[in-house]
């Protein structure tokens, strides 16, 4: 999609980090920015930022993994600017970490709601008006935890995953029908982004009566120097940008996880063990 000026983007989890940066990547470029979040307050303070940059702004209160509220945030969309142009279905959040059997059920819950249902309920709203009009792009955010099995993930590597085969089965959905609606799957590795502190936006009815994380041993190590290897957001927009302008599929934020994710691959070839060991983070120290 190379002409951009005039038509609307709609963004969920774009009160910080990546979708903040994708709303004024998307806004520079004389877009409608439509801008979803839970965090109202937060969500007030990004929508007045992208509008500095002379975006036209709706800022829009969205539990992703709500029905009726990704149903309103479509109706608000279409009242607003008509149909969508660019959806990007980024609103996302890190369960805590630990071997699965001390993962709750209210982990699972708000995991799958957040990162698996934000998707199915993006699609959901806004694919079939794309279809009609033969025109659109929509963005899935996924993870290369949805590329990868490390170990300690066990939620939100099975989120991550759902996300991007989702989005591999749209594209190939797309193709079957002959529809020039595209579809791009982000698989970020480490970029300095709130979703570490994602408890804070977590449903009161969805949260654990413990909330200690179990100790894996060395997460305290990667916290003390992630800041010197994560991505800024913005340049992650920029890769998004270059991906719907060049109707691109995949969009990899670095280079660090090709060998863990082709090993990956062999292993599923050669019916060997998986491969992955120690914590995701990992690849960044071993270089």
């Amino acid at each position: 999609m190379r002409d951009l000026e005039g038509k609307t983007a709609v963004i969920t989890g774009s009160a910080s980090g990546m979708g903040l940066a994708f709303a004024e990547s998307f806004g520079s470029e004389g877009m409608n920015v439509v801008m979803a979040d839970v965090e109202e307050k937060a969500l007030r303070v990004a929508a007045a930022r992208v509008e500095s940059v002379g975006a036209v702004v709706l800022p829009v209160v969205t539990d992703v993994g709500d029905e009726a509220s990704m149903d309103h945030l479509g109706e608000a969309t279409r009242e607003a600017f008509g149909n969508a142009h660019i959806v990007c279905l980024n609103a996302g959040v890190a369960a805590p970490v630990g071997p699965m059997e001390t993962l709750s059920t209210n982990d699972w819950r708000w995991t799958l709601d957040v990162n698996l249902w934000g998707v199915i309920h993006g699609i959901r709203v806004f694919l079939a008006d794309m279809k009609a009009r033969d025109e659109g792009h929509i963005v899935i955010t996924a993870s290369v935890a949805g590329l990868t099995s490390y170990p300690w993930l066990g939620a939100y590597n099975a989120s991550k995953h759902a996300a991007a085969t989702i989005a591999e089965t749209l594209h190939s959905e797309l193709a079957e029908a002959g529809s020039n609606v595209r579809v791009s799957c982000l698989t970020p590795g480490a970029v300095a982004t709130n979703i570490g502190d994602a408890e804070r936006n977590r449903p009161k009815e969805l949260r654990n009566e413990n909330s200690a994380e179990p100790d894996t041993g060395s997460l305290a190590e990667f916290a003390n120097t992630f800041e010197g290897f994560a991505k800024p957001p913005a340049e992650v927009a920029e890769l998004v940008l270059a991906a719907v302008v060049e109707d691109r599929f995949w969009i990899e934020t670095d280079e660090f996880y090709r060998d863990p994710i082709q090993q990956r691959h062999r292993s599923i070839e050669n019916r060997t063990e998986p491969p992955a060991r120690g914590l995701i983070l990992s690849p960044y120290l071993e270089r």
